[in-house]
């Protein structure tokens, strides 16, 4: 008997599609879109996540500004904020993002808070926070929209499915609940130290989004669930894996992989959403 394997989703594809259509728009506009990324730290998932939207944004001709603070003494919480008023001042920036997580010393909501809400591209900006809850969202965080279309590419009805998140902070987990409920899912939140097995294995979509290297067991799936793997976890020489082990693939029905699938779309998500708050600008 032939042994049964997830499908996989592949984000690195419908990005490749999204970013080509991007290019296209980009090439007649007016004005060429601008990103700024302030990196704070050296924690290798975020300066991978950042070298990859640099070389996404330079491939569709959208401008890319690094921000790269290294943490010393001279970086204060004030510095980090003189950055931020900078940016929001310069009219070639129409998105600006803060790489998460900032390092604890500093006071990451006084920073996203910073941001002006019509460049905050990520959605993370209390004013944009509480558009999302009524309905009137300007743009769709990156992270939220990557997980739709994946979802979306299943094909799969979710419609009276449930789905659980396994995740630490709430600033990713919260509207990504909300978004699925809109898709007819119920969901529920659990944090990665609460006993998951029980939890996991009833879930249709699991979702998660941690950074621990095998959090997500084979025994903890249902047969058949689309699993999202957002984890990030650098292993060394260039490696890197998901929360999912790999053995899940025998038991889901879809997977994304790590590389190559949430990663890649929330990318072009990213410069999706700068290009269109460039045209409101």
């Amino acid at each position: 008997m032939q042994k049964k394997s997830a499908k996989i989703i592949d984000g690195k594809k419908l990005a490749d599609k999204l970013l080509l259509d991007l290019k296209d728009k980009i090439a007649v506009a007016q004005k060429r879109p601008g990103l700024a990324t302030v990196l704070i730290g050296a924690d290798p998932a975020s300066k991978l996540y950042v070298r990859n939207k640099q070389k996404a944004a330079e491939k569709i001709g959208l401008d890319f500004y690094g921000y790269y603070c290294g943490v010393n003494d001279k970086l204060t919480q004030e510095k980090i904020l003189e950055i931020i008023d900078w940016l929001n001042q310069d009219p070639a920036i129409d998105g600006i993002i803060v790489q998460l997580p900032i390092p604890k010393q500093y006071n990451t909501s006084e920073i996203i808070g910073r941001i002006n809400p019509d460049k905050d591209v990520d959605g993370f900006h209390p004013h944009n926070k509480r558009l999302a809850e009524l309905d009137q969202a300007v743009i769709t965080p990156p992270l939220i929209a990557a997980v739709m279309l994946a979802l979306k590419s299943t094909r799969e009805k979710l419609t009276a499915k449930t789905a659980v998140i396994v995740a630490k902070n709430p600033i990713f987990s919260e509207p990504l609940k909300k978004s699925l409920a809109k898709l007819g899912l119920t969901v529920s939140i659990i944090t990665p130290d609460a006993k998951l097995g029980d939890k996991t294995k009833s879930a249709d979509v699991l979702i998660a989004v941690v950074g621990k290297k095998n959090l997500i067991q084979k025994s903890m799936v249902k047969p058949g669930a689309i699993v999202i793997d957002i984890g990030t976890n650098y292993l060394g020489d260039g490696e890197w894996v998901g929360d999912v082990a790999d053995d899940v693939t025998d038991v889901a029905g879809f997977i994304t992989p790590v590389p190559g699938g949430i990663g890649p779309l929330t990318v072009a998500m990213l410069l999706k959403g700068t290009y269109e708050l460039s045209l409101k600008h």
